[in-house]
């Protein structure tokens, strides 16, 4: 893995916005608990992209990849990325609960909310992830920075 990659730069810039607005603030409304207000939630999206980042990038992506690659033998050059995805699905997996562990317990969400959503939070985020991210950030990625993510070996 490379410490500068474009396309985790866009991915983590984009979920760590998303997630926050549908886990952090749509989400305890539709269940009638106490949320993140709209400017704590636009304040700590730096603090979110960052920590998103780095942790896709050092912890991760070769976990999530390893793991792909020795459960579903999962090749990205051979297999391509459509809709299932095993990397994805792993580092979803991962992802969905680190964050909220980081950021959910830290803004007073119970742990038993913290387990009671982490399906929820983890198919929300390879739905997004394999349709809707992964497309616009290498897209981003490709047209930004002349960085080709489905070109560079994992």
């Amino acid at each position: 893995m490379r410490f500068w990659n474009p396309a985790a730069f866009f991915i983590s810039l984009m979920m760590s916005m998303i997630m926050a607005i549908i886990f952090g603030m749509f989400v305890p409304y539709l269940l009638n608990i106490p949320g993140l207000e709209w400017d704590l939630c636009l304040i700590l999206w730096p603090v979110r992209w960052v920590t998103a980042y780095l942790l896709i990038n050092i912890v991760i992506y070769p976990i999530g990849f390893g793991l792909a690659e020795l459960v579903f033998h999962f090749n990205p050059d051979r297999d391509g990325m459509g809709l299932w995805n095993p990397a994805a699905f792993f580092i979803s997996l991962m992802m969905s609960f680190i964050m909220a562990l980081i950021f959910g317990l830290t803004m007073g969400m119970s742990v038993e909310w913290l387990f009671y959503l982490w399906p929820v939070r983890w198919v929300t985020a390879y739905l997004l992830i394999n349709i809707v991210i992964y497309p616009i950030g290498f897209g981003l990625a490709k047209k930004v920075f002349g960085f080709d993510p489905m070109a560079e070996n994992t």
